[in-house]
């Protein structure tokens, strides 16, 4: 008797790739011969019909010409951009008119659910951070220096690594497991997805390292006034002249011969 072919939830590739405003969305697909149960489901793609999956569970031609159909009509109705990502060095781009591009670079992106999540590492970009004023609009500033004469300053904010607050699924672990207090309370980790965990908000999101939280103010060959009026600007509030002080040396450090990298606190 033939195996049967593991069903494909756990599948590295392909997996899908939206774009999002600041780093893009991944979302594992299903792709299965036969029906599957619902829970396996996961916020994922699922393609079922006969001939999607060969024996040694493989995707065949007629699978691949399924999933770019499906997905030119999605990108057309839904006016959003994907990318179906095949392997490591292959991909489909999907524009917001339904056509579609093969590409040999693929995107990455960041994952929503904490099933998968546990799997992939999360991708930080790197900045100097300010806290802000508690009155201010945002939590933190964040400032990247992007060239010689370009500098990017934006709103920032914990990013959240996982977001414990799911219901079951049959079959699969409690995502959270080995993290929980004897009160049934989540109890963080040092660490979790290859970064520092920063605190627990709602109960039961795991923040991490503070990260740029949307489009920010792009300065052009910055002068100390602009960092200023940027930064104030992205407050909603005048700030003391420390952490405007701080961007600024950010940008234009005392030791500038020193790399810095990661995510590192200005003030």
């Amino acid at each position: 008797m033939k195996a049967t072919p593991r069903l494909a939830t756990a599948r590295e590739h392909p997996h899908l790739i939206s774009q999002g405003v600041r780093r893009n969305r991944r979302s594992h697909m299903v792709i299965s011969n036969e029906p599957v149960p619902p829970s396996s489901s996961l916020k994922s793609l699922v393609f079922v019909g006969p001939g999607l999956i060969d024996d040694a569970g493989g995707l065949t031609s007629l699978a691949t010409r399924t999933i770019v159909s499906r997905m030119s009509g999605l990108a057309k109705t839904s006016k959003a951009s994907f990318c179906v990502v095949w392997s490591p060095a292959s991909c489909t781009w999907f524009e917001r008119d339904g056509g579609h591009r093969e590409g040999f670079d693929p995107p990455v992106g960041d994952v929503a659910d904490p099933w998968t999540g546990r799997h992939h590492n999360a991708h930080v970009e790197w900045c100097w951070t300010i806290r802000l004023p508690s009155n201010a609009e945002w939590s933190h500033l964040c400032v990247r220096r992007l060239d010689s004469d370009l500098v990017e300053i934006a709103p920032g904010e914990p990013m959240v690594l996982a977001d414990f607050n799911e219901p079951a699924v049959a079959g699969l672990p409690d995502p959270a497991a080995g993290m929980l207090s004897p009160d049934g309370s989540l109890h963080p980790p040092r660490t979790y997805r290859g970064q520092r965990v920063s605190g627990v908000r709602d109960e039961w999101k795991l923040l991490g390292p503070v990260q740029p939280a949307e489009d920010g103010t792009i300065l052009r060959n910055p002068w100390p006034d602009d960092v200023r009026d940027a930064c104030e600007r992205i407050a909603g509030i005048p700030l003391p002249r420390r952490l405007t002080d701080a961007a600024w040396r950010a940008i234009d450090p005392e030791h500038p011969d020193v790399t810095y990298v990661g995510v590192r606190k200005a003030a």
